[in-house]
C-alpha cells in the first residue's frame, strides 16, 4: 500500500472523526487516553515521514496499517452506541464511557486471545459482554463495583496467560517511546520562588 494512499486514509478518517476526538479530549474521557497513543504515534509517523525525517519502511506501514484500522473499528463502535443507544447525545454517552471502554478491551482481549491461540473460555467473554451491552442498552447505571467484576471475570477468563497478553496499546505506547514520543510526561510544577 502506497504511503500518500495511507495518509490520504488517515486524513480522511481525521477530518470525519476528529471533532468527536476532541470531545473526548475536552471532557478528559477514559476513551480518549484509550485513543490516545495510537493517534499519536500515526499522527507522528505521517509528519516526520512527510518532512523527510523518517524513512517509511515496511515496520512503519504495518505500524501505520494497523493503527489506522483499530482507530477505524474502534471508533466505529463508539459512534454506534453514541447514536443506537444513547441518540447522539455526547454527554449521555460519557456517563457510560467506562462500560464502553470495557467493552473495547474485551472485544481486544478476545482478538488477543485467538491471535496467540490461547485456549480460553467464551462462556466468559459472550458473558461478560451481554452483562456490559445490557447496562449500555438500559442506560441503568452499573454498580460501583463494576471495574472489580469485570477484572475478576478476565482473571478468570486469561488465568496464567495474563503476561502474554500485550494488546494494542501497550503495543502503541512502545512503539511511541522509541519513536521518541513521551505521552505521559508531566511538566513540574515548581511552587516558591523561581530557581
Amino acid at each position: 500500500m502506497a504511503v500518500e494512499y495511507l495518509f490520504s486514509e488517515f486524513d480522511s478518517w481525521k477530518s470525519e472523526n476528529q471533532a468527536f476526538y476532541e470531545e473526548l479530549q475536552e471532557h478528559e474521557a477514559v476513551l480518549y487516553d484509550r485513543f490516545y497513543p495510537v493517534f499519536a504515534v500515526l499522527e507522528h509517523i505521517e509528519s516526520q515521514v512527510r518532512d523527510h525525517r523518517l524513512p517509511f519502511d515496511d515496520d512503519l506501514r504495518k505500524i501505520f496499517d494497523v493503527g489506522l484500522a483499530f482507530l477505524h473499528d474502534q471508533f466505529e463502535s463508539c459512534k454506534m452506541y453514541l447514536e443506537t443507544n444513547f441518540h447522539n447525545d455526547l454527554h449521555a454517552f460519557l456517563e457510560f464511557e467506562t462500560v464502553v471502554h470495557y467493552v473495547l478491551y474485551v472485544e481486544d482481549l478476545r482478538y488477543e486471545l485467538k491471535e496467540k491461540n490461547i485456549e480460553y473460555d467464551e462462556r466468559i467473554i459472550d458473558e461478560l459482554l451481554d452483562r456490559l451491552e445490557n447496562i449500555l442498552l438500559t442506560r441503568k447505571m452499573p454498580a460501583e463495583d463494576l471495574g472489580l467484576y469485570v477484572d475478576d471475570r478476565l482473571k478468570a477468563l486469561v488465568g496464567d496467560h495474563n503476561r502474554e497478553i500485550y494488546g494494542i496499546i501497550d503495543i502503541f505506547n512502545d512503539v511511541a517511546e522509541t519513536l521518541g514520543l513521551f505521552l505521559y510526561e508531566d511538566n513540574d510544577i515548581i511552587i516558591g520562588k523561581d530557581l
